[in-house]
């Protein structure tokens, strides 16, 4: 099935970039909302980390897909455009 995998990754050093203090939790939270009310074949996963928080909010659209950084609110648009198209190629 496919996913769109959200890096969730809180640093203990503040000092240290991580998705999670940018706003990666209530970006999934919000992503979900979204893939559920337009009923999309997708699944929304929470990952610890997915090696590039210095770029954060990350995301990976799996299998195959491209992974997509700095997500904000003002790129939500053109994110959920990304994943729509996503859900549509054949498995």
């Amino acid at each position: 099935m496919k996913q769109v995998i959200v890096c969730t990754n809180l640093r203990s050093n503040p000092g240290q970039p991580s998705c999670a203090a940018r706003g990666s939790e209530s970006l999934a939270d919000r992503l979900q909302q979204e893939i559920t009310h337009r009923g999309w074949k997708i699944k929304l996963e929470r990952f610890p980390c997915l090696g590039c928080c210095d770029s954060g909010p990350n995301l990976k659209l799996a299998p195959g897909g491209k992974m997509i950084s700095d997500v904000t609110p003002d790129h939500l648009a053109d994110v959920l455009a990304e994943i729509e198209a996503f859900s549509l190629l054949p498995d």
